[in-house]
């Protein structure tokens, strides 16, 4: 057998036990007898910490950015990132194919194929073409990935042994058909200033965000239109009982999730019930898209500046927050860009408070700034937004007249009556303390000593000349001391992240990042209930009290680039 041949022949090898193992597998719906035998001999191993690290070497959100990584460093030609195209695909393909094959796993249904384990043969695999050194490994590089990810699940009770199989072996055989692939030539690595023209001026550099998009696109359009964008769905239904007359305030959804917002947001809302759902979630999908782009050109301008707008694109459509904001479908993304627009705009101008007024009236997180524009006099702002706010308000519950009652006197209150707001989702100071049964009396205490610090620094940051860190402080302060803070909300962080790169703390700015980029909370809850777990649960919205705390002392520019902007 001639060396060209050999891959050809693996992987006819590999489709075929794809095949049997699918016909043995399917089928039986249930576990196999193997699969309850090492699920039985991993019962008593206590190897959840480990596990749970492992199990995000299969997570498309760090080897697609790894594998991107891993080709242009070796070749800075469009058709280097041929082998991301190609993990992706499987993986939505995978989606597609394994979603309908619905098995009873160990914690939770389950699909009869873990993708996990595939993105980990595929993904390592292609890591490892990259490196000439790892090239002839690639296929025992992937399948070592994928057995560390594969063990890690059924350590975890995410799947069952048969399941990680059937990954491993879809993985492999595109692997297989992938080495048939040419692989550039390799070219000497750029410099770090080559590379940083190359993403703010090549065509070629859009291929990121395009790919990036995948990571929360993918497994939206994989989900049952009833299933998707159940937060939208929110909207969306309360903007139908708005139309019919109906109390707003007694609407929930299917899965029991009841309209909690102020009622101008039904008005809003009321014209998208009448469009059908597919088409509100695909429009929805479309218009997220477009505001974060504007998102990233006008708060996070410092990083564009620095990285290009492909890049800050491709972070913020892995981070944590922007996926879980198109999953969900919500409205946060707006508000960020309202307020932004408003408060970084030209204060000469005559539409002063309008941006921050409408987007209280939408929801309550940007009241935080009233005091702000109190203790810096900004008497003109604070009339013209308290005015756009009240008569926005105002025109919801003379609109929702048979809803306004039940808002005022109840709803306006009532922020537990959406789920429990000690769950790990609540990043807030509030869900903190709850998770640690603090005395109830600490909360209040603790949102009075944040609105008084966050608001004086923002102050001496206004009377300093500059505004970006002073609405980045506020924008901090509002996820802090919500009473809910979702994870989808911590897209108000990227006010002070960018203030940090504008004031040229770029280490401190990618590890803030990196942060935001993992799903912590969900990583957490499949660690046992330790102290390091709790921290690592609250570890996200803790990031927002550091920088109520702390961005005033750090948006105060370095001494090298004070000398730079000063010459």
């Amino acid at each position: 057998m001639t060396r060209a041949s050999r891959p050809a022949a693996a992987l006819l090898l590999v489709l075929a036990a794809l095949g049997a193992a699918a016909v043995l597998v399917v089928p039986a719906g249930g576990p196999l007898a193997l699969d309850r035998a090492v699920a039985d001999a991993l019962a008593g191993v206590d190897g959840a910490p480990l596990a749970a690290a492992l199990t995000l070497l299969g997570s498309a959100g760090l080897v697609v950015p790894a594998l991107a990584a891993a080709c242009l460093a070796r070749s800075r030609r469009p058709a280097a990132l041929l082998p991301v195209a190609v993990l992706v695909l499987a993986q939505a393909v995978e989606s597609v194919l394994t979603g309908p094959l619905v098995r009873p796993a160990p914690l939770a249904p389950g699909t009869a194929s873990s993708g996990h384990v595939l993105v980990a043969v595929l993904g390592w695999g292609l890591v490892a073409r990259q490196v000439p050194r790892l090239a002839p490994r690639a296929v025992p590089v992937g399948l070592l990935a994928g057995a560390l990810v594969g063990g890690a699940r059924v350590e975890l009770g995410l799947h069952w042994l048969s399941d990680v199989v059937l990954g491993a072996l879809a993985g492999l055989a595109v692997l297989l058909a992938a080495a048939r692939l040419p692989v550039p030539p390799a070219t000497p690595l750029p410099s770090r200033a080559a590379v940083a023209a190359w993403c703010r001026t090549s065509p070629a550099a859009w291929a990121l965000p395009a790919l990036a998009a995948l990571v929360p696109l993918v497994p939206l359009l994989v989900q049952p239109t009833a299933e998707r964008n159940v937060d939208l769905a929110v909207y969306v239904g309360a903007g139908g009982v708005a139309a019919a007359g109906g109390d707003v305030y007694r609407y929930a959804t299917e899965p029991g999730l009841p309209f909690v917002y102020p009622p101008f947001a039904a008005v809003l809302a009321e014209p998208l019930s009448r469009v059908p759902l597919v088409l509100v979630q695909a429009g929805w999908a479309v218009a997220t898209l477009l505001v974060l782009v504007a998102v990233a050109r006008r708060v996070l301008a410092p990083a564009v500046a620095r990285l290009g707008l492909p890049v800050v694109l491709a972070l913020l459509l892995v981070s944590s927050p922007v996926r879980s904001h198109l999953r969900f479908g919500q409205v946060g993304l707006l508000l960020v860009l309202l307020v932004a627009v408003d408060l970084l705009g030209d204060d000469r101008g005559r539409g002063r408070g309008w941006g921050v007024g409408l987007a209280a009236a939408v929801k309550l997180t940007p009241v935080v700034v009233l005091p702000w524009l109190v203790v810096t006099r900004a008497w003109g702002r604070l009339a013209a937004t308290v005015g756009v706010a009240a008569g926005a308000s105002l025109l919801g519950l003379l609109v929702l007249w048979p809803s306004a009652p039940d808002y005022l006197l109840r709803a306006a209150h009532d922020t537990g009556r959406l789920v429990p707001l000690s769950i790990p989702g609540n990043q807030s100071v509030h869900g903190a303390l709850l998770r640690l049964d603090a005395p109830a009396a600490l909360w209040p205490a603790a949102v009075v000593a944040l609105l008084v610090v966050g608001t004086r620094g923002a102050a001496r940051l206004e009377r300093a000349g500059d505004r970006l860190a002073a609405v980045g402080v506020l924008a901090a302060l509002a996820v802090a001391v919500s009473p809910i803070s979702w994870v989808h909300h911590l897209v108000w962080l990227l006010l002070p992240l960018a203030a940090l790169v504008a004031a040229g703390r770029h280490r401190l700015a990618a590890a803030w990042a990196a942060v935001l980029v993992v799903p912590l909370p969900s990583v957490a809850a499949l660690l046992p209930d330790v102290a390091a777990t709790q921290l690592l649960v609250d570890a996200q919205g803790l990031t927002a009290v550091a920088a109520v705390l702390l961005l005033p002392r750090l948006a105060r520019p370095q001494p090298a680039l004070a000398a730079a902007r000063s010459t």
